[in-house]
């Protein structure tokens, strides 16, 4: 009888235990350092729309270049620091993916990082204006939209960009031509706003307003051509300068000896309906600047300046030249409500000085 010899059962393979995933820091072959990635802009979760910046921070020692994506879809690709580019996420309520890649090292190591933003949901809103900002800045050198900090209502803003300059703007001459303009004050007035008409730029255009109790509607204002006057009746200087209004950029410079006796707005009114807009008041006062006056160019960024009827022309020439001088910032506004809204700029480094910008603006 054959007796077969007992087998012993071959034990199965050995599992290896299941893992969760983990996170591994990307390790630079040559620098044998950690690799970190950060977004600055936009953050996890944030709900965004319209034009935005999206900017990562990486400590990488050589970076070679940085992609980013937007949904799957190539969006730019920034090359040295700051990493970042702009990209118009459009009027989509949708949620949004996001992904930068890191190359360094020659191309020899990448990383990437991702996140989504939030989806707009029904029954909110968000605050998506463009505010441009005229500003007065001494600098030694062109200053840049990453020397400065914006906050509106205390809320950070993003700025989009600072034009050195300005673009084509529409200039407003409002001039008293009240009864106390008369000796010589009202004909000084006006020869100023024609010897300034010829400082403005090719593609700006000009207009002149005369007010006393009544206001005139904006007459197209010549490069050569004479304006006259009469002086009589009162002062309606808040209607005056809450008369003007435009969608362009506006520099409005006032010429008046005075206060206000004739005005139907206050000057909360007045003041409201002028910082709705986009204008910057300036002015050149023979006499004592009323509050309202003080305030109109204060808030929206102007000047105002004394004068005599002899220094009238050479400080309105002096408002031109300031104007043509500025930056312009330009940011999207988000995160603040309805109502009036301050603007709070300072510099990021040393040997900046802001001079002047606009205090704030109404929105409705």
């Amino acid at each position: 009888t054959h007796n077969p010899q007992p087998t012993t059962p071959t034990p199965p393979a050995e599992i290896p235990p299941q893992r969760d995933p983990v996170c591994v820091p990307v390790l630079s072959p040559l620098l044998a350092v950690v690799m970190t990635i950060r977004f600055l802009s936009p953050s996890e979760g944030e709900q965004v729309i319209g034009p935005r910046l999206i900017e990562v921070a990486t400590d990488a020692a050589a970076v070679d270049r940085v992609e980013f994506s937007v949904d799957g879809v190539l969006a730019g690709v920034a090359r040295k620091p700051p990493y970042r580019i702009a990209f118009d996420f459009g009027t989509s309520l949708e949620a949004r993916e996001i992904a930068a890649r890191v190359f360094s090292n020659g191309f020899k190591t990448t990383e990437t990082v991702k996140l989504m933003t939030a989806a707009l949901r029904a029954g909110e809103s968000m605050n998506v204006d463009v505010v441009e900002v005229p500003l007065r800045v001494r600098a030694a050198r062109t200053v840049t939209a990453a020397d400065l900090r914006l906050r509106e209502n205390s809320v950070d803003q993003t700025i989009r960009e600072i034009k050195p300059g300005r673009g084509a703007a529409e200039f407003v001459f409002v001039v008293d031509r009240s009864l106390s303009m008369r000796n010589g004050k009202l004909d000084s007035a006006l020869r100023a706003v024609n010897d300034a008409a010829r400082l403005l730029r090719p593609d700006d255009t000009a207009s002149l307003i005369l007010f006393n109790h009544n206001v005139s509607r904006p007459q197209p204002l010549g490069r050569r051509g004479e304006n006259r006057g009469t002086a009589s009746g009162g002062t309606a200087l808040r209607d005056a300068l809450a008369s003007v209004g435009t969608a362009r950029r506006t520099y409005t410079i006032v010429i008046t000896d005075g206060g206000d006796r004739n005005s139907v707005l206050s000057d909360d009114e007045a003041l409201r309906k002028i910082s709705s807009t986009r204008t910057i008041v300036s002015a050149v006062v023979l006499g004592n600047a009323s509050r309202f006056l003080q305030q109109a160019t204060a808030n929206t960024g102007g000047t105002l300046r004394p004068a005599t009827a002899s220094t009238i022309a050479a400080e309105v020439r002096r408002i031109v030249a300031d104007i043509n001088s500025r930056y312009t910032l330009v940011y999207q506004s988000r995160g603040t409500k309805e109502g009036w809204r301050t603007i709070a700029i300072e510099p990021r480094r040393s040997g900046i000085e802001i001079l002047s910008a606009r205090k704030g603006y109404f929105a409705q």
